[in-house]
């Protein structure tokens, strides 16, 4: 029996895989203006293929060796979700200061005006929120990303563990028969 070791660079292949899913999703409704419904549907659509997809590099892990336990299988699950969290956290860098610089503005000028409404816009400075504001929403979008590879590696590596399917590993093939017997 081979002894488990985690694959970083099957892990990454996946964590690219499950990054570009949400990228691309995230991308059509930061560019296009869609409805609110289709961005729902969008968000369903991005939600379970990134199940399947760590549910499928989880699978095709524990395939590999003859017996992953549920640990070994949930940390490949959040090896494979961190690594794509990084990715998502720079898209969502570039999408804020490269590719759509205005959305950025648009938010402050958002959250500013919830500010005003509440009655708390002097307390917070505006110029230092806006510098401030590629580094909250890193932070922000690796965490989340993160948080939900938690929930879902957790629930996914009890499907994905492989048990032995010869729990003696091999010395009990002769079962119920003595040495006399053979």
């Amino acid at each position: 029996m081979m002894n488990y070791k985690l694959n970083w660079s099957e892990a990454a292949k996946y964590g690219l895989i499950l990054a570009s899913v949400s990228v691309v999703i995230n991308l059509v409704t930061a560019i296009f203006q869609l409805p609110g419904f289709l961005k729902i549907i969008l968000n369903a659509v991005k939600l379970c293929a990134s199940v399947y997809i760590v549910y499928y590099a989880m699978r095709r892990n524990a395939d590999s060796w003859d017996y992953v336990r549920y640990g070994q299988s949930f940390g490949y699950g959040m090896a494979v979700c961190t690594l794509s969290a990084i990715v998502c956290t720079l898209f969502v860098l570039l999408t804020y200061t490269v590719f759509i610089p205005g959305s950025l503005t648009v938010m402050l000028d958002q959250i500013f005006e919830t500010y005003e409404s509440m009655g708390v816009a002097g307390l917070v400075d505006y110029d230092t929120l806006a510098r401030s504001m590629p580094a909250i929403l890193a932070i922000s979008q690796f965490l989340s990303c993160v948080f939900c590879g938690l929930i879902v590696s957790a629930i996914v590596a009890a499907m994905a563990k492989r048990t032995d399917s010869d729990p003696f590993g091999g010395q009990g093939r002769n079962y119920g028969t003595g040495p006399d017997e053979q």
